[in-house]
């Protein structure tokens, strides 16, 4: 199954979310960079891996024209079929990588996403009933975010288990200065 004698592939792939890849896909106000998150891409480059960019669940789900809410807002029965779905696509596609004997290395989310995030994902502080402001009655806590659920679930069917790990969004890396250059580390001795 393997290629020739002068096929240079490297044979490892990291799936990553949308948005780190284009961060057009944010919502307003959280974009840290003009168009990729560049310090991450060129550590992947660097470490001669391919990418396999996943589609935003949340435009998927609600367009380009959404506001910021927390992991609360998107966490119901009919956003999670959505999501399932489009986790399953993902994953029959990247079954045919995994069927060529290319290894998925690493699934690369967006941390503190209410859908992409790995450990961290916002929710509404418990205290605050009524009259919630994003994100000031937002508090991050130690969770999946909806999509990455899905996905997880969805991979393992195919008996997938790459690395999972979250790159710092603008709200975490404000709250966790050195999560970036941390998360970064993490990456370039894993790969």
């Amino acid at each position: 199954m393997k290629g020739g004698a002068t096929d240079n592939r490297s044979r490892r792939i990291v799936v990553v979310s949308h948005c780190i890849l284009n961060v057009h896909s944010l919502e307003d106000d959280l974009a840290l960079y003009p168009g990729l998150e560049e310090e991450v891409v060129e550590l992947l480059i660097h470490k001669r891996v391919s990418l396999y960019q996943i589609p935003c669940p949340e435009i998927e789900l609600s367009g380009i024209f959404r506001k910021a809410l927390p992991k609360d807002s998107y966490d119901h029965p009919k956003i999670r079929k959505v999501y399932r779905q489009l986790a399953d696509r993902i994953t029959s596609s990247l079954n045919w990588y995994v069927r060529k004997d290319y290894k998925i290395e690493a699934v690369l989310g967006a941390e503190g996403s209410p859908t992409c995030g790995i450990e961290l994902v916002g929710k509404w502080k418990e205290e605050v009933k009524e009259k919630r402001e994003f994100p000031r009655d937002i508090e991050f806590v130690p969770e999946a975010g909806v999509f990455i659920e899905e996905f997880k679930a969805s991979l393992a069917k195919i008996e997938v288990f790459p690395e999972w790990i979250g790159i710092p969004g603008k709200s975490i890396r404000s709250l966790k200065p050195l999560s970036f250059e941390d998360t970064l580390k993490k990456l370039d001795k894993l790969l």
